[in-house]
């Protein structure tokens, strides 16, 4: 029997079976990056939604004639979102024992938006109104 002495080309089992690992496992990585990129767009979509909710919130609130100290809570119309709104006299530091003879005082307003298991944002302003 006569070999032939050209050399042979093409893949051996081994070969190409090592390049469906890498293949595979650089797909893994890619698809894992890829879920972590959606679900840290979905957080922050949620967390937008939750600032634009707490804003609206406190502009109702700001454009009250009357502020009154208390606390108020409630749901949004949007599935599992919930405020919580808490207006308080406000001193300043340093300032507790100065006597005001004025009716204008200032009132701190903190307003909290809730949704998902442990999710919250909060924003604070400080507004001046009359002495009940």
């Amino acid at each position: 029997m006569a070999r032939s002495e050209t050399p042979q080309s093409g893949f051996t089992l081994l070969e190409v079976l090592v390049a469906f690992v890498i293949l595979a496992g650089t797909l893994g990585v890619m698809m894992r990056i890829n879920a972590q990129a959606l679900d840290t767009s979905m957080r922050a979509a949620e967390r937008q939604q939750a600032l634009m909710l707490a804003e609206s919130q406190l502009d109702r609130v700001l454009a009250r004639s009357d502020l009154l100290p208390g606390t108020e809570r409630g749901d949004f119309e949007l599935d599992g979102f919930r405020w919580q709104l808490e207006v308080s006299p406000f001193t300043f530091p340093g300032q507790e024992e100065l006597v005001m003879e004025s009716r204008i005082i200032p009132y701190r307003i903190d307003i909290s938006v809730y949704w998902g298991a442990a999710s919250e944002l909060q924003l604070t302003t400080l507004r001046l109104g009359v002495a009940p």
